[in-house]
């Protein structure tokens, strides 16, 4: 442990220092401030992203106690570290952005000279190394998805539960790990996320179908959110997300699966959704939209460039 505590703590406190709460992006944004940081659920994110920096460095290098003795290629190795390990785009892309803001707040505080080089370089450098992957829409197909679950169910039953509601209803991680008995009724068949307090991106809330066949699920987490004080289905929320994405990995290392993280159940929703809209007779246009706001994305152009496993929908076809 440093001088001022655990390499974690350290880099938490100096988030802190560019933590404004309440304060109006909008108004950041016209007069060109860009440092602070202003949402809670945004700076709890960036806390668990420095935290599992920090958490690297305690085993890659145990000699490296305090924030000022880190260094770019310690943050660029880590970033490495996601990538060759299969985590997504978007979630690597997430961290190099946390990175950044310590390396902000570092500077403002003083733990970093103003001319030091950057913690981790911006895309717009030539010096910057590239860490957002092109869009994948590489899904487990339903058999690898059902071994999966059923393999880490046998070591953490809860954790195997939060896999399959994500299968069968497209939710992140986090939005899986903070729904409630209320969100879900079996009966209808749906999942309705009600904005920030179901932890949904950006806030927003949207509603899910679910396939018939996932009916016995719904009806166990109503049962377990019956126990709750709180009325949540999973108790270990903070941390589950975490749990679920190391399961993932061990589980795709011991079956022989190409490991797509958590979000790969999701984008097998996405493709059996899409599959089950046209096998319905609904047209592309009208399927892309219908899958999109079950993901609660936009712009289906993502849904088709980064959720669809065309692969899988050649199978379906084909009647396999």
């Amino acid at each position: 442990m440093g001088k001022n505590g655990s390499l974690g703590y350290q880099m938490m406190n100096a988030l802190k220092v560019i933590f404004r709460p309440g304060h109006s992006r909008h108004e950041d944004k016209r007069r060109g401030r860009f440092q602070y940081v202003r949402g809670i659920e945004t700076m709890r994110c960036m806390v668990a992203d420095v935290f599992q920096f920090a958490g690297f460095l305690s085993n890659s290098r145990p000699e490296v106690r305090d924030l000022e003795a880190v260094t770019p290629e310690m943050a660029e190795r880590f970033v490495q570290t996601l990538i060759e390990r299969g985590d997504s785009g978007g979630r690597i892309a997430r961290v190099s952005a946390s990175l950044r803001k310590l390396d902000v707040a570092c500077r403002q505080a003083g733990v970093f000279a103003q001319d030091a080089p950057d913690l981790l370089p911006y895309a717009a450098s030539p010096d910057a190394p590239t860490f957002h992957s092109k869009p994948r829409a590489d899904a487990y197909s339903e058999a690898d998805a059902d071994r999966i679950i059923a393999r880490v169910s046998q070591s953490d039953g809860e954790v195997g539960q939060l896999l399959h509601l994500m299968r069968a209803a497209g939710l992140r991680v986090s939005e899986a790990a903070y729904l409630r008995g209320i969100d879900v009724d079996p009966v209808a068949l749906t999942v309705t996320l009600r904005g920030s307090v179901n932890h949904t991106k950006g806030g927003r809330p949207r509603q899910i179908f679910v396939a018939p066949e996932h009916q016995p699920l719904l009806v166990k987490l109503k049962e377990l959110a019956e126990h709750q004080v709180d009325g949540h289905i999973f108790s270990d929320r903070r941390y589950l997300p975490t749990r679920a994405r190391n399961w993932v990995r061990r589980a795709c290392d011991e079956l022989g699966i190409r490991p797509l993280g958590t979000h790969g159940l999701r984008k097998t929703f996405a493709t059996l959704a899409y599959h089950r809209e046209i096998a319905n007779g609904a047209g592309e246009r009208a399927a892309l939209n219908t899958v999109a706001q079950q993901l609660g994305h936009n712009r289906t152009i993502v849904v088709k460039q980064s959720y669809l496993d065309r692969g899988i929908l050649s199978w379906k076809r084909n009647g396999q």
